[in-house]
């Protein structure tokens, strides 16, 4: 297999002002089509630190993908360290300086002036165009191995990526795509699905390989190996589907709100939804999917106790007596809006997301979620986390699970 390593360039990366998806994105994409990212280096706006990554990368790799520093000011230094580190003179490209003063007409001269830099490239560099933007991307091959430089915009770099560099990948070297089968599961944290599959992964034949992604969004299973194996890893797929059950909600890359968002869809069901803890974000999370107004009627955001009453009537009394996060309220919510609405579904959520607030009865992450639905009121309590932001994030899958688990009626009363 073809040995590849990432250098992504920017003092912003090291000082965490931004992430690295472009390496991300990049590991996907080269495994993906049969090529194996071995080594994955940050360095900043350092002509120094990026000769040191290059030596290092291509001691173990046949490519090098650097990303970032191409641009016109001064702290963009890829294009001068590469020509440096192969000792090739930087050269300006004729045909790219023209394109370039195109451009920028009309700009200015000072834009014109400070853009010329883009024009230069290690000379014996093959242009690698970007369709995006101006900072073209260059492909050096050295007796030590290949170079390719692109450009940090990660929706520039992504276009040569599939334009240029895959293609001439797939003509220089023996690459096979691996087979890959997804199977998206939410329920169980990755631990118990380890413990439900062992039996199947301790007899799965050598070639495939099975691996747990776990996020807050639930756990992915992605199922790898080469194209002759493709059989077997249908198979051994089939086998974790039917053992899992309903803890499977897709068999391809596609998150937990979309699939809810096709049931609804699909069920012809109206839904409204009352929220406390996660203040609008399960709304938030459904309508980010296009076409949610055929299903999503409104929801309401009630956070405070008053403010329940006065919405949803939310009893004050009941509050008195269970308190605002509990089983009775989180029902009464759910009736509450459902009736408002005139609505086919209704899902209310109350909890304590913390970091404050908790007690030794109820404490940060004491979640509980009520759905109505055929007139019947279904409930659900659960013990999260400590920190606030990931109790939001979980109690908006654990709502949208059981929205899923009611329209394939497998959620118990």
């Amino acid at each position: 297999m073809i040995r590849c390593a990432l250098i992504t360039i920017g003092d912003e990366l090291l000082f965490g002002n931004i992430d690295d998806t472009n390496a991300t994105w990049l590991s996907q994409t080269l495994t993906n089509y049969g090529v194996k990212v071995g080594l994955r280096f940050t360095v900043g706006d350092s002509t120094s630190d990026i000769h040191l990554a290059l030596n290092a990368a291509l001691d173990a790799s046949d490519i090098v993908i650097l990303t970032g520093g191409l641009g016109p000011t001064q702290d963009d230094k890829t294009r001068e360290a590469i020509s440096s580190f192969c000792n090739r003179k930087l050269v300006q490209n004729e045909p790219l300086l023209h394109m370039l003063e195109n451009h920028f007409a009309g700009r200015g001269p000072d834009i014109i002036e400070l853009n010329r830099k883009l024009a230069f490239i290690a000379e014996g560099s093959e242009i690698l165009p970007n369709a995006k933007g101006t900072a073209v991307g260059t492909w050096i091959e050295e007796d030590r191995g290949i170079i390719i430089s692109l450009p940090g915009v990660p929706y520039e770099m992504k276009n040569i990526m599939q334009e240029e560099v895959i293609p001439r990948i797939q003509s220089r070297y023996e690459v096979e795509p691996l087979f890959v089968r997804w199977i998206m599961t939410v329920g169980q944290g990755e631990s118990s699905l380890s413990v439900a599959l062992e039996s199947i992964e301790h007899n799965m034949p050598k070639g495939v390989k099975l691996a747990y992604l776990p996020s807050l969004k639930g756990v992915r299973l992605r199922l790898t190996s080469a194209k002759e194996r493709q059989k077997d890893t249908e198979k051994i797929a089939a086998d974790i589907t039917e053992r899992l059950g309903s803890l499977v909600f897709a068999k391809e890359d596609i998150s937990l709100s979309c699939i809810v968002h096709e049931m609804l869809i699909e069920h012809g069901i109206k839904i409204v939804l009352a929220e406390s803890c996660t203040g609008g974000n399960i709304m938030a999370t459904l309508v980010k999917n296009p076409g949610s107004s055929q299903y999503l009627l409104g929801g309401h955001v009630v956070y405070s106790n008053d403010w329940k009453a006065k919405e949803i009537a939310v009893g004050p009394e009941l509050i008195e007596s269970y308190g605002a996060v509990s089983e009775e309220v989180a029902k009464a919510m759910a009736e509450g809006a459902i009736k408002n609405a005139n609505a086919d579904m209704s899902l209310a959520v109350t909890g304590i997301a913390g970091p404050e607030g908790g007690t030794p009865k109820k404490p940060v992450g004491t979640v509980h979620i009520a759905l109505s639905y055929k007139e019947t009121i279904h409930h659900r309590k659960f013990t999260l986390h400590t920190d606030r932001s990931v109790n939001i994030a979980l109690t908006t899958t654990l709502a949208l699970n059981m929205i899923r688990l009611a329209l394939l009626g497998a959620l118990d009363a």
